[in-house]
């Protein structure tokens, strides 16, 4: 049921136009020139909706339920019907799944081009949730954000206008006085606005007193004493039909008809049929009715409300009214649908309205608060919540419990709540053994009970299957956080990384960062900065892959110890023996042995592709497609059929062993049209030495004249004449180095067969072998000169133009780093030193000459 959002919100207020506000009107449209968004940050009658009403544009104002992030997108859905193709963006908040709502939204408003949108009354309605939002919104290209705001704080990275702007000149006092009492003397006028110290409101009350007589004996600098000229020459049957009308913010301009003749005097303003009063007004107003009288008419609208099937509003009357008892009894009649309409915030709020005595006698609002908090990811107090409830009595806490520990994916904790469940409420509990029985790694049991899905054909190593189900499917995304690892965006993420495509599942770990940032759950972010690691620990950006690891961990304080287990054992994968260790324990914990012998494999084919052999301990559990992996490791001959299965092994994911050992095993398979193939890798480094390794060992030649001979093929190609010539040798001591070097780098080369990564006719190394590594190609190198300790005239005289070369690179770059650089190859180049003069990075430049100059036994 679409949240109900009344038509008087979504139309500017018709105010009085008295005033041509030129200076501030050009001070907002200039900010836009410098943001996307523009904040009116003043307190209350400022006249921000009036400068807004002056821009053409969508107008939302917003109530304080709207706190409530899928009630401020029922708001924005509300404002562009009919602008936009919203269909699946209501679709989505019927579910309850706001954070695809809002992605929903921003899609389906981009092809809208440039507009603006005027959010009032923005401060009622700040949350983070709310905030996440607007910071949405104003990514959007071709949208211009117009907030109007009590305070500016929470949108600091907007452009601001504050009271200092917005408050009215002598120049527009004196506008307002000709409109409303031309008979003052300019003295007066300028005597009010200087007690008013140019508040827009306080000024328009003080005229229209003065007009009737009232002096401005005191100064009106705020709503404090309002009432006195807002009173003054009224009757006072009027100022009571106004307090009670007021007290409901806007009414039927019908109901209010009473009131239409001093309409400017009460400051009312008309939108859609209604009478509006100004907060202020209201304010003041209210101060008029007795209490039980106010109560009374609160308690009614509140009824009236209900009627009309808007129960949230109804709350919001009664927790004015005081009946914090009826606000208790509608939570627990209402309080379970709100939440499956994704409302988690606004019970929350309205919960935390009502002090514990009332609680009593209600165990449902502790199982309310307890399915809130779980799905707003706060756990701890979720788990404390539900045990208060079983406490009470509330049987249905084990339920609750249940999927809690499910979210977390801690089988072993959930059990016990699980066994009482199933013996309370066996349908209902079904499923949820069903997955808990999963999560321990009983996957045919948990078939049998029901469970089907993309993690359960996962679990049952069949990973390319879970991913085509996932492509195919509604994707769900991570609506709320319970969901944010079963069969959405991040499980979407994890099955990309290990049989689909690397990058495809770092789009989808970031998508699902995003949508954890907006729910703002430290769980989904965690757990999403995880994924984001395994996919950048596939596309070898193993620094980046180490920070977000390092992020997942340092979100995942204080939440449960399982949502751990991921960023340990991708830090596992890059080497770290103690947090591999760390991670077992906390698999073997939760009762997870299915994802120990995972993240295991993980590290183990990762440190494989850097060089090194992992020593695979007995796993448990393991699935058919793991059990295949650790029976392959470390892939040496023989298993060409396990890619014949899983080809997605041939491709950049997860568990795909080095490249040299995919190509071999596709050689063996007669795929690959060479006409041997090695099966290992090869790093050749010059910057800064020459070094050779095969399969990460250090190679040694035993002739020196070989490994030179390497390092000329490196170099360039040649021809066999100019070869021997070069080294300085005759035919046949040139066959013995030849093969000496093609050996080193092919061991296990069967005699006759042709070399793989060296080249004849002419001579030189294959350089687009993707099994070798060559730091020349590699910008991210070390920048050293290259060839050092290889005394030879040619390499000489190509390390020149090398450095020379990449000195000129460095020296047309703007960055002062890449000038340092520069300078780091010759510290004596005056002309970089003098480049680098009178920047930043003087100091710096300055201490690198001195070094070279001490090194050199010289003084500076």
């Amino acid at each position: 049921m679409p949240y109900p959002v009344p038509a008087s919100r979504l139309l500017p207020p018709r105010t009085a136009k008295e005033v041509r506000r030129d200076r501030p009107r050009r001070q907002v449209e200039e900010a836009f020139r410098q943001s996307p968004g523009v904040v009116l940050a003043a307190g209350a009658g400022y006249g921000k909706t009036s400068l807004a009403s002056e821009f053409s544009g969508v107008y939302v104002a917003l109530a304080e339920e709207a706190k409530d992030p899928a009630v401020f997108l029922w708001h924005l859905l509300a404002a562009y019907q009919g602008r936009a193709e919203l269909q699946r963006v209501a679709e989505l908040l019927e579910a309850g799944a706001w954070p695809r709502a809002l992605e929903a939204l921003l899609g389906a408003l981009e092809p809208l081009g440039f507009h603006l949108l005027v959010l009032d009354e923005v401060h009622r309605a700040e949350s983070p949730g709310v905030l996440k939002v607007v910071q949405g919104l104003v990514r959007l290209p071709g949208l211009r954000l117009l907030l109007l705001s009590r305070k500016a704080t929470p949108f600091a990275f907007l452009t601001v206008l504050s009271e200092r702007e917005l408050a009215f000149d002598p120049e527009e006092a004196c506008q307002l006085a000709k409109a409303l009492a031309p008979e003052l003397p300019a003295f007066e006028v300028e005597r009010a606005l200087s007690l008013v110290r140019g508040w827009p409101l306080g000024l328009r009350v003080v005229l229209l007193a003065m007009r009737r007589g009232l002096k401005p004996e005191l100064a009106l600098e705020s709503a404090e004493g309002l009432l006195a000229y807002l009173a003054y020459g009224l009757p006072e049957e009027v100022l009571r039909e106004a307090s009670r009308l007021a007290l409901l913010g806007e009414v039927p301009e019908a109901e209010g008809q009473a009131l239409l003749p001093y309409a400017e005097d009460l400051l009312l303003e008309r939108r859609e049929g209604k009478l509006w009063f100004h907060p202020l007004v209201r304010s003041a107003l209210k101060t008029l009715l007795p209490e039980a009288e106010a109560r009374g008419l609160l308690t009614k609208a509140a009824e009236e409300a209900l009627d009309r099937g808007e129960g949230i509003r109804a709350a919001g009357f009664l927790l004015e009214a005081g009946r914090l008892g009826h606000v208790a009894d509608l939570l627990v009649q209402e309080g379970f649908s709100w939440l499956a309409r994704g409302l988690t915030y606004t019970v929350l709020r309205l919960l935390a309205h009502l002090p514990e005595a009332l609680r009593q006698g209600r165990r449902a609002l502790d199982l309310l608060e307890a399915e809130a908090l779980r799905q707003a990811g706060r756990y701890q107090e979720a788990e404390a919540a539900y045990q208060k409830a079983l406490r009470a009595g509330e049987t249905r806490a084990y339920l609750g419990l249940a999927r809690l520990f499910l979210d977390t994916v801690e089988p072993a904790r959930g059990r016990p709540y699980l066994e009482e469940a199933s013996r309370l409420f066996p349908a209902e509990a079904r499923l949820l053994l069903a997955e808990n029985l999963l999560n321990e790694g009983r996957v045919a049991e948990a078939e049998a009970l029901g469970f089907s899905g993309s993690r359960l054909l996962l679990r049952q190593g069949r990973p390319k299957e879970a991913l085509a189900r996932l492509r195919e499917s509604e994707d769900p995304g991570l609506h709320r956080p319970p969901q944010n690892h079963r069969e959405g965006t991040l499980l979407r993420s994890l099955l990309e990384c290990v049989a689909g495509d690397a990058e495809e599942g770092l789009r989808w770990a970031e998508r699902g960062l995003w949508e954890a940032e907006v729910l703002g759950s430290p769980f989904g972010m965690s757990l999403a900065q995880a994924r984001r690691g395994h996919a950048l620990l596939v596309l070898e950006r193993l620094e980046e892959a180490k920070a977000a690891y390092q992020a997942a961990l340092a979100m995942a304080e204080g939440g449960p110890a399982r949502l751990r287990v991921e960023a340990l054992g991708g830090l596992a994968a890059l080497g770290d023996e103690k947090a591999y260790r760390e991670m077992v324990r906390l698999a073997r914990t939760a009762g997870d042995l299915w994802v120990e012998g995972f993240l295991t494999l993980m590290a183990a084919v990762a440190w494989l592709r850097r060089g090194e052999v992992f020593s695979l301990p007995t796993l448990p559990l393991l699935d058919p497609f793991l059990q295949a992996l650790a029976e392959a490791y470390p892939f040496g001959d023989g298993w060409e059929d396990l890619l014949r299965v899983y080809p997605f092994l041939a491709h950049r994911t997860l568990f795909s062993p080095p490249v040299s050992r995919v190509r071999r095993a596709l050689w063996r398979l007669g795929r690959l049209p060479v006409p041997y193939h090695p099966g290992v890798r090869v790093e050749i480094r010059v910057l800064g030495g020459f070094e050779v390794r095969v399969e990460g060992r250090l190679v040694r030649f035993r002739r020196d004249k070989a490994r030179l001979l390497l390092a000329l093929l490196v170099a360039t190609q040649w021809e066999k004449e100019d070869l021997l010539e070069a080294l300085s040798v005759s035919p046949g001591e040139f066959r013995v180095l030849w093969w000496e070097v093609v050996n080193a780098l092919e061991p296990d080369r069967p005699r006759g067969a042709r070399p793989y990564f060296l080249r004849q006719k002419p001579y030189g190394l294959f350089r687009q072998a993707p099994e070798l590594y060559l730091d020349l190609e590699d910008p991210k190198a070390p920048l050293a000169p290259p060839y050092l300790g290889l005394d030879h005239p040619f390499l000489d005289e190509v390390s020149r133009a090398y450095l020379e070369e990449r000195r000129r690179e460095l020296l047309q770059s703007p960055r002062l780093e890449d000038w340092l650089l520069a300078l780091r190859l010759d510290p004596l180049d005056e002309e970089v030193l003098k480049r680098l003069c009178g920047t930043p990075a003087q100091e710096e430049a300055l201490r690198l000459r001195q070094r070279a100059l001490e090194e050199l036994g010289l003084k500076a």
